[in-house]
């Protein structure tokens, strides 16, 4: 008989996922499956089955000694994950079970406000999490990133929280559980961290979702960053956690995505373009960020804005459910518009660069043409006087000089006033070329300038 997908917790655990900064760089080698640190029971063939677009495990250890926030309820040890997406995005996973007796609503409130606001305070012995998790990097980690001039780890902006209540305040939300529009004033003060009255009957845009819930046995209770989850198996804990993850990190990419392309657009606006090599640079930088924000886009976002990850019903539902209330779709699409806009400027930085790639051939090629033009100019009457000068004729007088125009007056015009008619002749022509147009817009330029040599000759004849 298959195991069931529904389980009594003994002790409250809580699943806290922190997305860290900056970006790591970890040698694949060294990237193992989640499903080396978190069970994932019958999901765990779909999990290894997409592992390259899923976070990979870069280290998972059990530390006896954690110190949360002041305030918080007292727990005994912790696991710390740490996976990287592909795009190497860090992500935290620290997985918590509270002490016997301090897992009452207000309590795991007071907890889940500490650790979201006041997360750096975190300390492992007397380390901060984020130092002790760089040194353990470093120590464990490839050569290339040891020897990256990398910035130490710290705690980005975006948060989730996963409450998996113990036997007795489980009961007691089971219990109190109904379907409809009501929500429980437990559930309020959980999933809030206790940040707004919890008696007033308002759902609080707390969602609920119905392929979740079942009255008396399992219950799905969440917000944007906290989601309460009563009655299921540790491995459907742990895929839960996994979904909420894929949209911790889409949502975090976002943010990162957006800033990018404003500081691409701002190294545009910036940038002081004189010269075509000006140009060309800027346009490499340009493409070298619209390529990573695509890719980020891609693999950042759209891969975990997508259920097929994990294609079975509770975690399509829990993940739909949490995508709707971080308006990721929406996000997704904002954002879509904002890379298409850097794609813009660059094609329009392109144009430029083609432009004035084409300008500078042909000024290039003109002045070659002119430079062989007034060369030759120059050298044909030259030739044809001395080829005149040095036959044996008797209109040559080797007494005279050649320079006596008076006595080679007839030469010099035969050899130099051809090329001089030919010099008028096409600056005149020159001046008559204009460019001609067709359609009506080049009838009505015709037509003004009918007028306009009519009215020239009309005043002539005056």
């Amino acid at each position: 008989m298959p195991r069931s997908d529904a389980a009594v917790r003994i002790r409250t655990r809580l699943l806290l996922i922190y997305n860290l900064t900056p970006q790591v760089q970890v040698s694949e080698d060294m990237l193992r499956p989640l499903t080396e640190a978190l069970d994932l029971g019958r999901f765990a063939a779909h999990v290894e089955a997409a592992g390259l677009l899923l976070p990979r495990l870069v280290l998972h250890e059990r530390v006896p000694e954690i110190t949360l926030p002041p305030g918080a309820a007292r727990v005994d040890g912790a696991y710390i994950t740490l996976a990287v997406t592909p795009r190497r995005d860090p992500l935290l996973f620290v997985d918590v079970e509270i002490a016997d007796g301090a897992d009452d609503a207000d309590a795991i409130a007071e907890t889940l406000y500490t650790t979201w606001q006041e997360r750096s305070a975190i300390r492992v012995g007397a380390v901060p999490l984020t130092q002790w998790l760089d040194g353990r990097l470093r120590t464990h980690g490839s050569t290339e990133d040891r020897a990256a001039d990398r910035p130490p780890l710290a705690f980005g902006r975006n948060v989730h929280q996963s409450v998996f209540p113990g036997a007795s305040l489980a009961r007691g939300l089971l219990a109190g559980h109904v379907l409809g529009d009501t929500v429980g004033q437990e559930v309020v003060t959980i999933v809030l961290r206790g940040t707004l009255d919890s008696d007033t009957g308002a759902t609080l845009g707390i969602r609920r979702p119905e392929t979740l819930n079942n009255a008396g046995q399992t219950m799905v209770a969440h917000g944007r960053g906290v989601s309460l989850i009563v009655g299921y198996a540790p491995s459907v804990e742990n895929a839960f956690g996994l979904a909420a993850a894929g949209i911790l990190t889409a949502v975090a990419a976002v943010h990162r995505i957006r800033r990018q392309a404003f500081a691409a657009l701002e190294l545009d606006r910036a940038a002081a373009v004189e010269t075509t090599d000006d140009a060309r640079a800027l346009v490499g930088q340009l493409s070298s960020r619209l390529n990573d924000l695509q890719l980020d886009l891609s693999f950042s976002v759209e891969a975990y804005a997508d259920t097929i990850l994990i294609p079975e019903l509770l975690v399509e539902s829990f993940h739909s459910s949490l995508r709707e209330v971080s308006s990721l779709a929406d996000a997704l699409a904002n954002t879509s518009r904002i890379v298409e806009r850097v794609n813009a400027v660059l094609a329009t930085r392109r144009v430029d660069l083609e432009t004035a790639s084409q300008q500078y051939a042909e000024d290039r090629d003109r002045v070659l043409a002119a430079v062989i033009a007034v060369g030759s100019l120059i050298a044909l009457p030259p030739a044809l006087l001395l080829a005149y000068f040095g036959v044996n004729s008797s209109d040559v007088d080797s007494r005279r000089s050649i320079l006596d125009l008076h006595h080679y007056g007839v030469a010099y015009a035969v050899a130099w006033l051809p090329f001089v008619l030919l010099i008028v002749v096409g600056l005149v022509a020159r001046r008559r070329i204009s460019l001609r147009l067709s359609g009506p817009d080049a009838d009505a330029a015709e037509r003004r300038s009918r007028r306009s040599r009519l009215g020239r000759s009309r005043r002539r004849g005056r």
